[in-house]
């Protein structure tokens, strides 16, 4: 079983560790602010989730990944540089609390804010590079200077339930809705989610963040502007009007490629160009026959797709009537049929277009999923456990970390 680049790196650099823990900005440098724990417009101080739909899944059960974030405010502490894989890291302010908590508190700017900047070319070729070097080579001081000159900071976060994690996210006063980025040190699974609509697919935000800790994927995403954070419109071709009017807007994560969004799924790509990438979305199913509609980023029909494979499983574990169609199957219809994510450009990039804000992809590579989900898979009674499941079911455990269903049991951490 072959270590993952960053962890094979973390090895090689244990000689450079007392070196790090003097060049890297420790607790009064940039990266050891204390975190905010300010919540994002569409997650209250305690955050709620869709209510159940009883004719699909009881009401009376609960998650245990509900808890107000502002109860799991991390603590930040000092250095400590130890004798492990994860001495590299201990030049960096480590948070401790609860991870999926915590996460819930990702700062993302508001619809009709302004609060997205895009970065020019050249800083998302540099930031797109530092990135990468961070996933091969773990956070070298000249990573975290580079990071820091771009506005991010990057510290370690020691989960209450265990795991070692690397966050990387927007500091100072001045945010321009770069998004927080998060990879797992002891990944399981050679997956990593997105959510480009973090703050108004309602419940994606706690979804994924629990997902990520619980399958034990790769990383973590998360967009930091609403997708109607500003009203220029996206060049990109696609459409919608979730915004109140027609077309889309440059802050829209999932819709245009010049952001550090995008710019980290390109570096994640290049890095595991076998990976699954899971894009997670909301829909407003309405009375239509969809718990959750999933392609693999086309509209291609294909019986053996990996958005096939997705949909069986979600079905497996769905109850009540409302059930999982594929973009990708030629028997399956409804009437959210047409929501592909075949616009996403994330997709259209790990698809190969010639284009990604112009052209959708011609074909597959199974190495995305676009997933459209009703409110009640986005809430917390038994249908929402049934997509953590199916995303079990469908990707193996393959790299040696704990996760839901893998033979590591015990999560691996860095003290």
């Amino acid at each position: 079983m072959s270590l993952s680049p960053l962890r094979a790196s973390l090895s090689c650099l244990l000689l450079l560790a007392a070196a790090c823990s003097n060049a890297v900005a420790g607790p009064n440098g940039a990266v050891a602010e204390t975190p905010s724990i300010q919540s994002p417009e569409t997650v209250a101080e305690a955050p709620t989730a869709p209510v159940e739909n009883v004719s699909q899944a009881p009401t009376t059960e609960t998650s245990t990944d509900t808890a107000t974030p502002t109860d799991e405010t991390p603590v930040v502490s000092a250095p400590a540089p130890t004798a492990s894989v994860c001495s590299p890291l201990g030049s960096l302010s480590t948070l401790t609390g609860n991870l999926t908590s915590w996460l819930q508190t990702a700062p993302i700017a508001a619809a009709n804010s302004g609060g997205f900047k895009e970065p020019g070319g050249t800083e998302l070729a540099a930031f797109e590079g530092v990135f990468r070097t961070l996933l091969t080579e773990g956070p070298t001081p000249q990573v975290v200077q580079d990071l820091a000159g771009m506005g991010y900071g990057v510290s370690t976060f020691r989960n209450d339930t265990g795991g070692g994690w690397l966050v990387v996210r927007e500091q100072g006063l001045l945010s321009r809705g770069g998004g927080t980025f998060i990879i797992n040190l002891f990944p399981a699974r050679d997956l990593w989610l997105e959510a480009p609509h973090a703050d108004s697919d309602e419940g994606t935000l706690r979804q994924t963040a629990s997902q990520l800790v619980t399958l034990g994927a790769r990383a973590l995403l998360i967009t930091g502007s609403h997708r109607c954070a500003v009203t220029t419109a996206s060049p990109c071709s696609g459409s919608t009007s979730v915004c109140g009017t027609k077309g889309l807007r440059i802050s829209d994560a999932a819709h245009y490629g010049n952001n550090f969004f995008t710019a980290a799924h390109r570096a994640l790509r290049d890095t595991y160009p076998d990976a699954i990438a899971a894009s997670i979305h909301g829909m407003d199913a309405g009375d239509g026959p969809e718990a959750a509609v999933v392609s693999d980023g086309t509209s291609a029909l294909r019986p053996d797709a990996l958005s096939n494979r997705l949909r069986d499983a979600l079905n497996t574990h769905l109850v009540g009537t409302k059930k999982a169609f594929s973009c990708n199957a030629a028997d399956d219809s409804g009437k959210h049929r047409a929501l592909c994510g075949t616009s996403n450009v994330q997709g259209r990039i790990d698809n190969g277009a010639a284009d990604a804000c112009y052209t959708e992809a011609a074909a597959a590579t199974d190495r995305f999923i676009h997933l459209e989900q009703s409110a009640t898979l986005r809430g917390t009674g038994a249908s929402s456990k049934a997509v953590m499941q199916a995303l079990a079911d469908t990707v193996p455990c393959t790299l040696g970390g704990s996760g839901l269903g893998c033979p590591a049991l015990v999560a691996q951490d860095c003290p």
